[in-house]
């Protein structure tokens, strides 16, 4: 009998194992090419891509049958791919393996790529542009009438919560050479951002000489700026005691982080062993990447930059902060082993939880 058991086991491990993701499926595609102008973004990473580049819609099976959840977005970072590329390139793989485990289809989780899947071309080539924030943008638009939901959920890794967060609060966005009008605000449309590893207020890498003139470290970038200091360096940036006289960091970032909230609820979660955001995630005396008005922070430890997609070892600290929807999370949250409902206990009145996404409480259980 244990030998039949483990044999069940064993097939049914194989088959999760197998399950491929990408690309989109044939009836999400076709809804693309209706509007193939608007979704030329979209379209171009399904063609550019191949089966890793993009996944979400319904599959054969899934036309008629409705959607339960609210539609999640994932959106990468610099260099990273909607799925597995590489080792430099992990994608989400993981985490859309933890979702479908949890009952969600494949008509409920969305991806795309967008830039090179080349590490070595993520300072060199890339920065913000209009491109990815208004393609970005229009995904989001393709995605709740694909769907047909009021809401839906967004989880975005290092650069990608910048494009979405800029993608989400809409309103003009200003660069060097260049500027696009996104349309009015779709927050209203969003029920929970989740900001893994932002640098919302740029990284003291930028300062370092080898990479100070990179695109990626520019106003379009992640550039943490000197803070009206004479000598400004990769240390005296990353020093906590080090406060900021003046921001001049990045301009697109200023522009964002004077944006409208992103969410009816935002959570920010970094880790403090990351070496590309600093040790401490500081910058100029605060903290890098906690999103503005942001109603829930974690602190995780033992994480590199790429790793915290996965977020799979207990959390160093959580902070949280109160609003009108939320309760303060409490000293139980900081346990390492936690069950679903009482987060839910934790951050909604009772009389809201069945209105409420659980993708936020998910992700965070992903341990």
């Amino acid at each position: 009998m244990v030998s039949y058991r483990i044999l069940l086991v064993a097939l049914l491990v194989g088959a999760a194992a197998a399950e491929e993701f990408g690309p989109f499926t044939k009836d999400f595609y076709k809804f693309l090419q209706t509007h193939r102008i608007r979704n030329e973004y979209a379209l171009s990473s399904y063609d550019q891509y191949g089966s890793t580049g993009t996944f979400g819609g319904k599959a054969a099976n899934e036309i008629s049958l409705p959607i339960t959840h609210h539609p999640v977005l994932f959106v990468h970072g610099n260099s990273d791919s909607a799925l597995r590329f590489s080792d430099e390139a992990p994608g989400w793989d993981n985490t859309v393996r933890y979702f479908r485990a949890r009952n969600y289809s494949l008509s409920e989780l969305y991806g795309l790529t967008y830039g090179s899947r080349n590490l070595t071309h993520s300072l060199l080539k890339y920065s913000i542009t209009c491109r990815n924030v208004v393609g970005i943008r229009r995904f989001i638009e393709a995605i709740l009438s694909y769907t047909q939901t009021d809401k839906m959920d967004i989880i975005a890794h290092s650069m990608g919560v910048s494009l979405a967060r800029k993608a989400v609060q809409g309103g003009v966005m200003h660069l060097t050479e260049e500027q696009c009008e996104l349309g009015p605000s779709l927050s209203h449309k969003v029920d929970a951002f989740v900001a893994i590893s932002g640098a919302n207020y740029g990284m003291c890498l930028c300062l370092d000489p080898n990479t100070v003139n990179m695109p990626a470290c520019s106003q379009e970038g992640f550039a943490p700026g000197t803070c009206g200091k004479a000598e400004a360096t990769q240390a005296s940036c990353a020093a906590a005691q080090n406060s900021c006289e003046k921001d001049d960091y990045a301009s697109v970032l200023r522009q964002i982080n004077q944006g409208p909230k992103e969410a009816q609820f935002v959570a920010s979660l970094w880790s403090s062993s990351d070496i590309v955001l600093g040790i401490d995630n500081t910058a100029w005396g605060r903290q890098t990447s906690p999103v503005p008005a942001s109603n829930y922070k974690f602190a995780y430890d033992h994480y590199d930059h790429a790793k915290e997609l996965t977020l799979r070892k207990r959390r160093r600290t959580s902070t949280s902060t109160t609003s009108s929807l939320h309760t303060p999370v409490t000293e139980a949250d900081r346990g390492e082993f936690i069950d679903y409902y009482s987060i839910l206990n934790l951050l909604y009145p009772s009389n809201l939880q069945p209105k409420i996404s659980n993708t936020l409480a998910l992700y965070i259980l992903n341990s």
